[in-house]
C-alpha cells in the first residue's frame, strides 16, 4: 500500500487538562473525538467539530500524551490524525487512494501503530508500521517513510487490531465465510489462532484477558476470554446491545450500551454498571462510543545511553557515590551456555555525563550474580559459569572478588559457603545478605536441576568476613527472583520454584527480618512470574517485566509495570510499560524518585536475544 504521512506542523489550542480516556461522540454537529478526565470529568474536543467531518475510533497512548483517530468527510475518504499536545504536533496519515482507513491503535510501548485500511483486494485488512523507522525532511515538514508498513495478511478482510504492549502479537476481527472471528496472531511463532466468533476485540492492560462483542438471541453482548485457560465468560445479557468493549488499567471492563435508547459509556463494577459520562440536557441525543484508556499519567519515562559492549542479561549492578557499576552477564540466546556466552565485562556509568566507561574485567566470566559497594571497593559474589568438566557444561562458583576503584584492579579475597547463582544480594546496614538461588553444578551426568539453596550468607562490608545466617528462606526454595531492602527488611519477590518439570512460577512476596530471621508473607503478586526486576520509590514497590505464563505451555516475557503500595497492601497495574518486553533486567535507584531499568532478555521479531537498553522511571 502506497501511504505517506504528511506532517502538518502547528500549534494546538492549549488545554487546561488532558483526559484519562478518549471516545467518539456523535450528534447534530457531527462525529467528534473527546478527551475526558475520569476523576474531574473535564473534557476537550480533539478535532474541529464540523457536521461535514467525521472523527472516530480514537486511541490514547499509555502515558496519555499521544492521540490518534480516523478523520475525514465520510467513510470513503478517511485519514488518520495524530496529535501530541506536549510537542505541539498535529499530523495526518493520508491514503494515496481515498478509502476507509479505520481503527488506529498504539502498541502500549509506543513503538508500533496498527490500523485497518483497504488492501490489494479492496477489502480492509490489518496494517502496521514501526514508528522508529528513519525520518526524512522536506523543508519544515517531517515525512515518515512507510516503506516498512506491512499488511498482516493482504488476503483476508480484517478490522479492530489490538496489539500487545510490545507488538509481539495482535488480536483482531477477521471476516470470513459469512462470519466474524476473533483471531490472535503471534509474530514470534508466525501463527494464527481463532479464539471465538465475535467482533471488536479488546486486550486488557495485563494482556491476560480479551473482551469482544458477539450476537446472541438477536442482540450484542460482551464476552471476556481468559488467555491462560481459554475460558469465555458472558459479561452482559440483556435485550439491548453492548458494543465496543475495552479495559481500564485496573482491569475494569468498559463498553458502550444503548439500553437508554442512545449509546452511553459504562464501567462494570462487580455486576453493576457505572456511567462514565454525565449526561446533561445538551447531551440527551448524542451517541457515545469506542472508549480507550491511558495508564497512570503521574510517571515519567525516558531513555539514557545504552551500556557498552555486548547486549547482556543476568548481570550485577550497584550504585555507589553517584555512579552505576555493572558486572558480568549472559550474552546470547537463552538456555544456551557456550563459553562465549559468559561475560567478564565490568563498566561504570556517570549520571552527570550520561556516558559509560570500560573498567578492568572481573577475573572470572560468569552471570547470574550480584555486586555490592563499600568505600573504595566493589564486591562480586559467586555466579554461574562455563565448565568443560560437566554435562551440561556449567557450574556455580563460590569465589568473592574485590575491585579496587582507585587502582582499577581485581583480586579474589574469599569464598562463599556454597557455590551460588541466581540469588539476590540485599545490602542492609553495611551487610550483604546473599539469599536463595542455586548451586547449578550438575550432581550427575545430565543433571539440569542442580541444588536449590535455602541458606542465607552474610558478608560484612566492614570486616570482609562471610558467615552463614542462623535462619533460612522459607519454602518454596527459589531462584531467578528479585530482592530489595524495604525499611531494613529483605523482600524476596517472585521467582522460579524448585522441583518443577517445566516452569513453576511464583507469586510470593516474602519479608525476612535480617536480625531475627522471622519471615512474613506479604500480599502476593497479582501474577506469578520469574526473572522480574523491582525497585522502591517512597512506600511503593515497582515491578518491571519478567516472564508470565499465558497458556498451558506458553511462557512470555512481558513489559508490564506493576506497583504495590506498602501502606494499603494493594497491587495495581500502572498502565505503563517498559520500552521492551524483557526479564532478567536490573533495577536501581538513581535518586529518591527515579529508578533505572537496565538490560535484560526478550523475544522480538522471531529473535531470542539480550538487550542493552537503559530506561528510567520517575515518580
Amino acid at each position: 500500500m502506497n501511504i505517506k504521512w504528511i506532517v502538518l506542523l502547528g500549534l494546538l489550542a492549549s488545554c487546561s487538562s488532558f483526559a484519562d480516556f478518549v471516545y467518539m461522540r456523535e450528534d447534530g454537529n457531527g462525529k467528534a473525538v473527546i478527551l475526558q478526565n475520569e476523576e474531574t470529568q473535564n473534557i476537550e474536543v480533539l478535532n474541529k467539530l464540523d457536521s461535514k467531518n467525521w472523527a472516530l475510533y480514537p486511541d490514547i497512548s499509555a502515558d496519555g500524551k499521544e492521540f490518534i483517530f480516523a478523520e475525514g468527510p465520510d467513510q470513503t475518504d478517511l485519514s488518520l490524525t495524530y496529535i501530541n499536545p506536549s510537542k505541539k504536533v498535529h499530523q495526518k496519515f493520508i491514503l494515496a487512494e481515498k478509502g476507509m482507513l479505520l481503527h488506529p491503535k498504539f502498541s502500549k510501548n509506543g513503538r508500533f501503530i496498527f490500523y485497518s485500511a483497504p488492501g490489494v483486494s479492496h477489502k480492509n485488512t490489518i496494517y502496521y508500521f514501526d514508528r522508529s523507522a528513519e525520518v526524512t525532511r522536506q523543508g519544515d515538514n517531517q515525512i515518515y517513510s512507510l516503506a516498512s508498513a506491512k499488511a498482516l495478511d493482504s488476503n483476508e478482510e480484517s478490522y479492530f487490531p489490538r496489539p500487545s504492549s510490545d507488538g509481539n502479537f495482535v488480536v483482531y476481527q477477521r471476516n470470513t465465510s459469512g462470519k466474524k472471528e476473533i483471531v490472535l496472531y503471534s509474530f514470534i511463532e508466525e501463527k494464527k489462532t481463532v479464539l471465538a466468533e465475535g467482533m471488536s476485540p479488546a486486550l486488557s492492560f495485563d494482556e491476560r484477558k480479551i473482551a469482544f462483542t458477539a450476537k446472541k438471541n438477536g442482540n450484542w453482548n460482551i464476552y471476556v476470554l481468559e488467555r491462560s485457560s481459554g475460558k469465555i465468560i458472558e459479561m452482559t445479557n440483556d435485550a439491548h446491545d453492548e458494543m465496543a468493549p475495552t479495559f481500564t488499567k485496573e482491569g475494569d471492563l468498559v463498553f458502550a450500551s444503548n439500553k437508554t435508547g442512545n449509546y452511553r459509556l459504562y464501567k462494570m463494577l462487580n455486576e453493576s454498571w457505572k456511567s462514565l459520562v454525565s449526561i446533561d440536557d445538551d447531551l440527551k441525543n448524542v451517541e457515545l462510543y469506542s472508549p480507550q484508556f491511558s495508564g497512570n499519567k503521574n510517571f515519567k519515562q525516558a531513555l539514557r545511553a545504552p551500556f557498552i559492549g555486548n547486549a547482556r542479561s543476568s548481570f550485577g549492578t550497584t550504585m555507589h557515590e553517584g555512579k552505576l557499576y555493572m558486572a558480568g552477564g549472559h550474552q546470547g540466546a537463552e538456555h544456551t551456555y557456550p563459553p562465549e556466552s559468559f561475560s567478564d565485562a565490568f563498566s561504570v556509568y556517570s549520571t552527570e555525563t550520561n556516558t559509560w566507561t570500560e573498567l578492568a574485567p572481573r577475573p572470572y566470566k560468569a552471570h547470574g550474580y550480584q555486586i555490592a559497594a563499600h568505600g573504595n571497593y566493589i564486591y562480586a559474589f559467586g555466579g554461574f559459569s562455563y565448565s568443560p568438566n560437566h554435562r551440561p557444561g556449567w557450574k556455580s562458583i563460590a569465589q568473592i572478588d574485590r575491585y579496587n576503584i582507585k587502582d582499577n584492579k581485581w583480586e579474589t579475597i574469599g569464598k562463599l559457603y556454597s557455590p551460588r547463582s541466581s540469588n539476590v544480594a540485599v545490602t542492609i546496614d553495611e551487610k550483604v545478605y546473599l539469599a536463595g538461588g542455586w548451586d547449578s553444578t550438575p550432581k550427575f551426568h545430565n543433571d539440569t536441576n542442580g541444588t536449590f539453596l535455602a541458606s542465607i550468607e552474610i558478608f560484612d562490608l566492614k570486616t570482609e568476613k562471610i558467615e552463614l545466617a542462623s535462619y533460612t528462606i522459607p519454602l518454596p526454595l527459589r531462584r531467578a527472583f528479585t530482592g530489595v531492602n524495604y525499611n531494613g527488611k529483605i523482600l524476596l519477590i517472585g521467582g522460579l520454584g524448585e522441583g518443577s518439570s517445566h516452569f513453576e512460577l511464583l507469586n510470593q512476596m516474602t519479608s525476612i527480618d535480617p536480625l531475627t530471621g522471622i519471615t512474613t508473607e506479604l500480599t502476593p503478586l497479582p501474577f506469578a512470574t520469574f526473572a522480574p526486576a523491582a525497585g522502591i520509590i517512597d512506600d511503593e514497590l515497582f515491578v518491571f517485566g519478567g516472564m508470565f505464563k499465558m497458556g498451558a505451555m506458553e511462557y512470555d516475557y512481558v513489559s508490564h509495570i506493576y506497583n504495590h503500595n506498602f501502606k494499603t497492601g494493594i497491587w495495581e497495574h500502572t498502565g505503563r510499560f517498559v520500552k521492551e518486553t524483557k526479564g532478567f533486567s536490573q533495577v536501581f535507584n538513581l535518586d529518591d524518585k527515579t529508578l533505572g531499568i537496565l538490560g535484560g532478555h526478550h523475544y522480538v521479531e522471531g529473535m531470542d536475544t539480550p538487550v542493552s537498553t537503559f530506561e528510567t522511571f520517575k515518580k
